[in-house]
């Protein structure tokens, strides 16, 4: 049993995940900033993504020749990724999260193998852009979804984050400072095709690789509509878009579509309709 990394040490969150309710879900991703959603893929999803990605470009990060990157969008090079966007097992939580109009801003495919270091606690969340990522990670409200193509152990890297970091307004919470560690933070384990779901404003990173099986991992975004980028950032190709499985096409609204300011002097009569949104409820567990 590995209980401390050069990451910190190894507190697992011990959480029934397949007992929640969609209310407990949408809760728990509220007020700790993540939830693991179980079974989004099967292993016949999986092996055909995986076969249709084997082919795939990919980049190889600097700091290890065993963790890489996709350097195309994998999701027009796999229909079966594609189809996943509308993944009718993460939808029902996107929308309570999120709401009816949502827009799907990132596809990505990572994988890791022996030796690759853990990565330090960090936030996907940059409101005043980057150079490396411009204004990409500038949305205010965007969840991120990992998808593990294998089952993710505490020998394969395995997911950690600080809860409730995404609430956080004090000054060490800069969203572009990272953390070796954290005493409260919490280690994820999964099976093959479950999903991590977290808001990008919680601190999260990884332990070390330390076993010697490899591993692969399914990346998707979403935002609401009215909350798009700080700045513009490029847009789907529309013929690309247009042969895209029916399922991913509600979520395939252009990236830089939304007018949160247009929304300015705007009261709504609460009484009538559901807003349940505006604070999730507290559920028990």
């Amino acid at each position: 049993m590995i209980t401390e990394t050069t990451r910190g040490i190894v507190r697992l969150a011990d959480t029934d995940w397949s007992a929640l309710t969609l209310d407990q879900q949408d809760a728990l991703l509220a007020s700790d900033g993540y939830v693991v959603v179980p079974g989004v893929l099967d292993a016949e999803r999986i092996a055909a993504i995986r076969a249709e990605l084997a082919d795939l470009p990919m980049n190889t990060a600097p700091y290890s020749d065993q963790q890489k990157f996709a350097k195309e969008p994998p999701q027009w090079h796999s229909r079966s990724f594609a189809e996943m966007i509308g993944n009718p097992v993460l939808v029902p939580l996107l929308k309570k999260a999120l709401g009816e109009e949502i827009v799907f801003m990132l596809g990505h495919y990572i994988t890791s193998g022996p030796g690759v270091p853990g990565l330090a606690l960090h936030s996907d969340y940059q409101p005043y852009g980057s150079k490396p990522k411009g204004w990409e990670e500038s949305s205010p409200a965007t969840l991120r979804v990992l998808i593990y193509m294998d089952d993710l152990t505490l020998d394969k890297a395995p997911f950690t984050i600080v809860p409730g970091s995404h609430i956080s307004v004090h000054s060490v919470a800069n969203p572009y400072v990272r953390y070796d560690r954290h005493p409260d933070m919490v280690t994820i384990t999964l099976k093959a095709g479950d999903a991590i779901v977290f808001n990008v404003k919680a601190f999260h990173g990884t332990h070390p690789h330390l076993g010697q099986q490899g591993r692969g991992m399914l990346e998707l975004a979403y935002r609401p509509t009215w909350a798009r980028c700080a700045g513009p950032v490029a847009e789907w190709d529309e013929a690309i878009v247009a042969a895209a499985p029916d399922i991913a096409k509600p979520f395939l609204l252009p990236r830089n579509s939304g007018s949160a300011e247009d929304a300015l002097g705007t009261t709504i009569d609460a009484r009538s309709g559901d807003f349940a949104g505006l604070m999730p409820r507290h559920v028990a567990l």
